[in-house]
């Protein structure tokens, strides 16, 4: 089910239609219910283990309001964060840290083979383990209470395991998501239809512009050395879209979702690729994890309260820490490391600058964020190296190339109108978040009635339907 957007829809929608129908005391076990379902058709033991560590990160917050002493209250903190780190570490980093070492030791001269374990990542453990890792810091900090009896568990359980959310966001807080589950979720007209909205436009994302790209983008990243130089130049750029319109979209099908359901989620994205700079972009992309980091990992490493040099290195570090939650891949790091090692020379922007300053600000953020997106899609760091050196050597704006690049798959004039559909429906795009963004319309993200039936009638005609999944689920 989970590999499947319209059989994942189709599930959401049978939810939705019990939902209001249950009483509103019961809803939240409804949707408990319904996310252990999902779970299960993963596999039965994707829910041992997300639920076990779910019901000890339960038990150990409450010890953790017990204990009396702040060192009792670390002591029960560490007793729950470490166990689940450590289920993280094993499925999703043991691989990669044991055939790094091994890698060390044969340059070393020492030799040795590799112990491998035959483990498959499991659903959603990088964001279901930080949602339960901020819940323990917050009752730790004081910042919230712990949950308590039947009910609480319940709600936490279903915190956890919510099943729009589970496969790639937004790491949702915990205070803002029990909070409406313990008032009862209710039926709020503005609230799904604005959901049903979002829907829309993610599909339109997912289904119209990232499937569509998806063909290129992996054909070129395949064997590069197969085309033109200006096709991995162009395949760069297009992965660049490609990501923002298969996560952003899947953040909205999330959000949409949770709204039809009556709970209101945070954004997870806005418009990141109209920055001007690279800090201004991370409070625009993936803003759900960027927050996170921040609280949970650059504030108690000390922030910008310590020296320039320890704060560069504590934003280097919570950047490497991004690229690893990322993938288990020395290329993740790279792709960390560049953006830390960007954020630590960057300076703020000034305010109210003209559109003639503006708009190569943004030009320049954007080019060199697709740069340092190779080394995130690449397989390998060798795999980036590659492509990029391909993209410059082999670089040439000869009409062969020029053909050759726009049309990689055949060569046949359907490819030439598959291109400039996904070209089309880019500059589609384009045009809505510009009036997003300039418009002033972020307070709210309901689609006029013109954009929303160009998007559904693109997703009926134009989309690229299949077992498609979602990029980000990969993490």
């Amino acid at each position: 089910m989970v590999s499947n957007i319209m059989l994942t829809l189709v599930f959401s929608a049978g939810v939705a239609a019990v939902y209001y129908l249950v009483p509103r005391r019961f809803r939240q076990w409804l949707l408990l219910l319904a996310s252990v379902l999902f779970y299960v058709s993963a596999g039965p033991w994707l829910l041992a283990l997300s639920g076990g560590s779910a019901l000890w990160s339960f038990y150990t917050g409450v010890k953790i309001e017990q204990a009396e002493t702040k060192e009792k209250k670390k002591v029960w903190l560490w007793a729950g964060i470490l166990p689940i780190l450590g289920v993280l570490f094993v499925y999703k980093y043991f691989n990669f840290f044991v055939e790094s070492v091994a890698a060390l030791l044969t340059i070393a001269g020492l030799g040795g083979s590799a112990p491998v374990l035959q483990l498959a990542v499991p659903m959603g453990i990088s964001y279901y383990t930080f949602k339960m890792i901020s819940f323990l810091a917050d009752i730790y900090l004081g910042k919230r209470e712990a949950e308590h009896g039947v009910d609480g568990c319940g709600a936490y359980l279903t915190y956890i395991l919510f099943f729009p959310q589970i496969l790639s966001g937004p790491i949702e807080r915990s205070e803002h998501f029990l909070m409406q589950l313990h008032a009862g979720p209710v039926y709020r007209p503005e609230l799904f239809s604005m959901g049903l909205q979002r829907i829309v436009l993610g599909l339109f994302k997912k289904i119209v512009i990232a499937n569509r790209l998806a063909g290129y983008v992996d054909a070129v990243y395949g064997a590069p050395e197969s085309y033109p130089g200006l096709a991995c130049v162009m395949a760069a750029f297009f992965y660049s879209f490609q990501l923002y319109c298969d996560f952003s979209g899947y953040s909205d099908i999330a959000i949409g979702m949770a709204n039809v359901l009556g709970i209101d989620s945070r954004e997870n994205f806005d418009c990141p690729y109209f920055s001007r700079g690279i800090k201004e972009f991370w409070s625009r992309w993936h803003i759900s994890l960027s927050s996170w980091l921040r609280d949970y990992i650059y504030i108690p490493l000390g922030g910008n309260r310590v020296s320039k040099a320890r704060h560069k290195l504590n934003v280097l570090a919570t950047f490497l820490v991004s690229g690893l939650w990322h993938g288990a891949n020395w290329s993740f790091v790279i792709w960390g490391g560049i953006h830390g090692l960007w954020n630590m020379i960057s300076t703020k922007k000034a305010e109210n600058v003209s559109l003639a300053r503006r708009v190569p600000e943004i030009l320049v953020t954007f080019c060199g964020v697709t740069l340092a997106w190779v080394f995130f899609r690449a397989e390998s760091f060798g795999k980036a190296l590659k492509f990029l050196r391909h993209a410059v050597t082999g670089f040439s704006l000869s009409y062969v190339d020029i053909q050759n690049s726009i049309l990689p798959f055949t060569g046949d004039n359907t490819c030439a109108a598959y291109f400039l559909t996904a070209c089309g429906f880019l500059l589609l795009l384009f045009l809505y978040e510009r009036g997003q963004v300039y418009g002033k319309k972020r307070e709210s993200a309901v689609l006029s009635s013109g954009w929303l039936a160009l998007m559904l009638v693109s997703v009926v005609l134009f989309g690229v339907f299949g077992a498609s999944g979602f990029l980000y689920a990969n993490f």
